[in-house]
């Protein structure tokens, strides 16, 4: 039996707190001797967010969970609202839940991500699968608005990174976290640090530092409207690429690269390496490699550079991406850094 304190922060949200909320309705949760609880924290909205989410707390009571809405009393921000949201919590959640106001869960996803801490005592945390779909319905099931089956919008570097989240969670190490669905262990005591926008990298360090194993979560499937094409995708995707800019000078990051295994350590460096550094590295193992097979027969250095060119040609591709949203991100991050608030037009 697990019990979950699911957080889902809220500022100005109310085009999506109903499908929300209908959504985790509509879950399957975990056996629990004792209800789960679902926390609204609304960081000073001045639309109907904190409303709507009040009047569905009370129409939904009585389920497997109970729903209380919270203002954000630390300071402004998701670091604040997640903070507020910790310093509620009751004994007996053993596991904390984060996730987004704009994303819709599958029906299974809870059950999944409890189950996967269950099975593993060593598993500290655990990320949900992202699915970009073109809409999602109002009334929070997994159906396109308007009705009919959803549609997938996601892109290569999606299925890129997804694949890279699904190689480095058989060694539980995966880095790069879904703040949109995330969960840990709460005897972890995770805190978000203050002026770390990053909060799903924030909260991945300190698990890290803890030696914790962190995982992906396949069955945990999420699911997220893609921006439309145009100034509203770039600005979702340079925020945050900014976000992990910041990351870059979190106070602890000495302690994530000597953490852990050294396989942990060295993969810890590439990635705050790729963050900073503009040199090919993989055209280079590509090349060393090449160059390394001929000293056993060209026919041998076509065939193993042709096999490791499929293994490293994405991690390319996805790294040059990485690469031009961080250079864009330091030039905008050296005029003004970015906030803990932000907001993101919702569909």
């Amino acid at each position: 039996m697990t019990c979950l304190l699911v957080i889902v922060p809220c500022r100005n949200e109310e085009a999506v707190i109903t499908r929300k909320l209908r959504n985790l309705a509509a879950c399957d949760w975990p056996r629990s001797e004792v209800p789960h609880r679902v926390l609204v924290i609304d960081d000073g909205s001045d639309d109907g967010s904190a409303e709507i989410a009040c009047k569905l707390a009370a129409e939904l009571r009585g389920r497997a969970f109970e729903i209380e809405v919270l203002p954000n009393v630390v300071r402004p921000g998701k670091v604040g609202a997640l903070e507020t949201a910790l310093r509620a919590a009751c004994a007996g959640e053993e596991l904390v839940v984060l996730t987004d106001a704009d994303v819709a869960l599958a029906p299974g996803g809870l059950v999944a991500l409890a189950e996967t801490f269950t099975a593993d005592p060593r598993i500290g945390m655990a990320t949900g699968a992202q699915r970009f779909v073109e809409s999602l319905a109002d009334d929070g099931s997994l159906t396109a608005r308007g009705g009919g089956d959803l549609r997938a919008a996601d892109s290569f570097y999606d299925h890129a990174s997804a694949f890279v989240r699904s190689i480095e969670s058989r060694f539980g190490l995966v880095f790069s976290m879904h703040g949109q669905l995330m969960a840990w262990r709460r005897s972890l005591a995770l805190r978000p640090t203050e002026g770390v926008a990053a909060d799903d990298l924030d909260l991945m360090l300190q698990a890290r530092v803890a030696r914790a194993r962190i995982v992906r979560c396949g069955g945990a499937r999420f699911y997220e409207v893609r921006a439309p094409r145009g100034e509203a995708r770039r600005q979702q995707v340079i925020r945050r690429a900014r976000a992990f800019h910041q990351f870059l000078r979190h106070p602890r990051i000495l302690e994530l690269r000597q953490a852990g295994s050294w396989l942990a350590r060295r993969q810890a460096a590439f990635y705050l390496q790729a963050g900073r550094s503009r040199g090919p590295w993989t055209i280079f193992v590509l090349g060393s490699i090449f160059a390394a097979g001929w000293w056993v027969g060209p026919n041998t250095a076509i065939a193993v550079s042709a096999l490791n060119a499929l293994v490293f040609l994405p991690a390319w591709i996805l790294l040059r991406i990485v690469r031009s949203r961080m250079e864009i991100a330091e030039a905008l991050e050296a005029r003004a850094p970015m906030g803990e608030r932000w907001e993101t037009a919702r569909r």
